[in-house]
């Protein structure tokens, strides 16, 4: 068979020719044409819509801002003035004709609260032994009913006091190997005025006498006394010098420790190797005397502070008169009995003031969203309060208030913070409250105020 005769089949294709391809993109052309031609006009539709859209969401976030926005301060105008000064009449007081004075209210002031105008560093005999007790007890402080740490007396204490007594300093006898308490060498110190025994104690405080001087000096500038000089322990020295006002500020401060005022009110002093003996100041425990302190050297002359309890309209009253350079026969009793004098005289003096009134209107806190009937708000005291004075005294006031935030939406009587107080040694606190409720803010005064 002649193969090459054979026809051979045909086969017909079924893709499109390169003219139908064309036509096809033509027609595609076409569809997409329109379809952009139909989106557009739907978008030119909806833009208003979401436009509107858009502007409701942007009131919403700026309402709802608004809303949660801080609100203004809460006003507060306050009636209280800085500080007042209590009046009264100073009383006439009996000061002495020659040497300096001043009284001190230890349970008002620690500075003297008059005194007279001749003020200069003077000899002070054993009143120096006032800030030797004082650094004692603050080295190492006793409670009512303590006798504190035991000392053994040593072979240099027992010498010491033969020493004193040849120069004829005032002294307490002493026996090396004797032990004694803090509270009993505070009482020789205090009630027998024992020399001996201030350098023993400046000794066991600082270590030596010169190292415990030291320290006198420094809590003498510490505490703000002026013209004042320590060389000793005892006052022995006529390099001691202070003027009455500083001696009368120890004196106060001193009175003011339980233990102290103690020992220097006991009419009489036991202790193991000399028995009992009376105290130096013969007028304390009698009458209205309940201490302190007497002292006298040639160069210091009549030195005393005497601490009286009057009874006065305001109660009983301690006070404190020093009077120093006492000069002639009997200095010593001269002084002390101008003193007592003195002291009585000022107790007197004492006022009873009101320093605030209850329910007394202090300032008020005003809301800037309050209507017309809603008030501003009273702040007013919780209680009075009543202070014993020295006319011309000043008392001072500093009103502190919660955040007044904290106040919205309470009601009446709540505590908006507190009335400071203070006068020497004082500080108390009154507690000020509202008189009204202190409305919310409303969501409209928020809209157009914020």
């Amino acid at each position: 068979m002649d193969l090459a005769n054979i026809e051979k089949p045909k086969y017909t294709s079924k893709l499109p020719s390169l003219e139908c391809n064309g036509h096809y993109r033509q027609l595609g052309a076409s569809l997409v044409s329109h379809m952009h031609v139909s989106l557009s006009r739907r978008r030119r539709r909806t833009l208003p819509a979401t436009l509107a859209l858009g502007c409701v969401l942007i009131s919403v976030v700026m309402v709802n801002a608004r809303l949660r926005s801080p609100l203004p301060t809460l006003r507060v105008s306050s009636h209280t003035p800085a500080t007042i000064v209590a009046r009264g009449s100073l009383p006439r007081l009996p000061w002495p004709a020659q040497g300096e004075a001043a009284v001190a209210i230890p349970s008002i002031s620690t500075a003297a609260v008059a005194s007279t105008l001749k003020q200069r560093a003077v000899p002070i005999a054993s009143l120096a032994k006032l800030m030797t007790a004082y650094l004692v007890l603050k080295h190492l402080p006793l409670v009512i009913g303590s006798q504190g740490p035991v000392i053994t007396i040593s072979a240099a204490d027992e010498q010491q006091y033969y020493n004193d007594v040849a120069q004829d300093q005032s002294s307490v006898q002493v026996t090396a190997g004797e032990h004694l308490t803090e509270y009993q060498l505070l009482q020789a110190l205090l009630t027998r005025s024992a020399n001996n025994v201030a350098q023993l104690l400046a000794t066991w405080v600082a270590g030596s006498e010169a190292a415990f001087v030291s320290q006198m000096n420094q809590t003498a500038t510490r505490i703000g006394l002026t013209d004042t000089h320590f060389a000793d322990a005892s006052g022995f020295s006529s390099a001691t010098k202070a003027t009455a006002k500083a001696i009368a500020t120890i004196a106060a401060i001193d009175m003011r420790n339980p233990v102290f005022d103690r020992i220097v009110n006991e009419h009489t002093v036991t202790l193991p190797l000399v028995g009992t003996l009376p105290n130096i100041v013969a007028r304390i425990g009698t009458a209205n005397v309940v201490g302190i302190k007497s002292g006298y050297t040639i160069w210091s002359g009549g030195c005393a502070a005497i601490a009286t309890q009057e009874p006065t309209k305001v109660g009983k009253i301690e006070a404190v008169a020093v009077v120093l350079d006492q000069q002639g026969p009997a200095s010593l009793h001269h002084a002390a009995s101008i003193a007592e004098r003195l002291a009585n005289e000022a107790s007197l003096g004492v006022i009873r003031a009101t320093v605030a009134r209850s329910h007394q209107s202090i300032g008020s806190l005003k809301v800037p969203w309050a209507t017309s009937t809603q008030p501003a708000s009273n702040l007013i005291l919780s209680h009075a309060l009543t202070a014993n004075l020295w006319p011309g005294q000043k008392v001072t006031y500093k009103l502190h208030l919660i955040a007044a935030s904290a106040l919205i939406g309470t009601a009446p009587g709540t505590v908006a913070g507190y009335l400071q107080v203070q006068w020497p040694l004082h500080n108390e606190r009154i507690s000020v409250v509202t008189t009204e409720r202190i409305q919310a803010a409303s969501d409209w005064w928020r809209l157009i105020h914020a």
